[in-house]
């Protein structure tokens, strides 16, 4: 299986290397997941890692999501699960369906990776076979999960979706000039990117505000909400529309609505 990589305990962190470098020669956004069995030296318990490196280089820039490294830790109470957490990632990083010349961000439209492997040595594979896990039926359901093509249709999605975060982002800039403008006229001033929305509301029913203010930070906050549910809407739209055309391994079938919330 092309996605599963097992090789000897010296050669695998050389493997994971070699992929990583081929990626970035190839010009692909990746995901290197890695599944290694370590021993507590106090008692010599087996302890399974599991890592997952995603960077995504070759899609923005400025992508604020361009690189995450996730670690977990599976203890002797916990090692089956090791599994389901590894297929619940790599679903993660493949149901938001979309090919890298769709150029826009969105939560529920991205595709994270072009290249996913998973990598284990020897040893490690061995291990969690004998606890229970079928490294074959991983390997298979990690290959398994599928990216969808790109169509006209969400191409149309996606410049909609590039609009509105425009409109999006303007308002928010509109929002906290408004929002320092009232700061200037509070008993002390306190700078409003130092403040959650929720806080800076509280502060504001305490302060006395210009009236003229006060309506211009309603409307922005009413108009700001009207565009994220219209991004919410064409994230629902692409989602509805991917979702059936990825078939899931039987372990993630029916937990699609606690790995995903829409």
């Amino acid at each position: 299986m092309k996605n599963l990589i097992i090789d000897t305990p010296e050669r695998i962190d050389d493997d994971i290397e070699d992929f990583k470098l081929d990626c970035v020669d190839d010009e692909k956004n990746y995901t290197a997941t890695r599944i290694k069995l370590c021993r507590d030296h106090n008692n010599d318990k087996p302890v399974l890692f599991y890592s997952q490196e995603l960077s995504r280089n070759f899609r923005n820039r400025n992508d604020p999501f361009g690189k995450r490294h996730l670690i977990k830790v599976f203890t002797p109470s916990n090692l089956t699960a090791i599994a389901d957490d590894t297929l619940e990632n790599k679903f993660n990083d493949t149901i938001l369906a979309f090919k890298d010349q769709i150029h826009d961000y969105a939560p529920l439209t991205d595709i994270h990776s072009q290249k996913m492997n998973l990598f284990m040595d020897e040893d490690t594979a061995t291990f969690i076979s004998d606890v229970g896990v079928n490294v074959d039926g991983l390997g298979e359901d990690f290959q398994g999960i599928e990216t969808v093509e790109s169509n006209p249709y969400f191409e149309d999605l996606s410049e909609n979706a590039s609009r509105l975060k425009i409109e999006l982002f303007e308002l928010k800039q509109q929002l906290l000039n408004i929002k320092s403008a009232m700061s200037d006229e509070f008993n002390q001033y306190i700078d409003p990117r130092s403040l959650t929305d929720e806080d800076f509301d509280n502060l504001l029913a305490n302060e006395k505000v210009s009236d003229n203010l006060i309506q211009a930070y309603l409307s922005v906050k009413d108009q700001i909400k009207n565009i994220e549910s219209q991004i919410g809407q064409v994230n629902s739209a692409v989602f509805t529309e991917t979702k059936s055309k990825i078939t899931l391994p039987g372990s993630l079938e029916g937990r699609l609505h606690d790995i995903i919330k829409i």
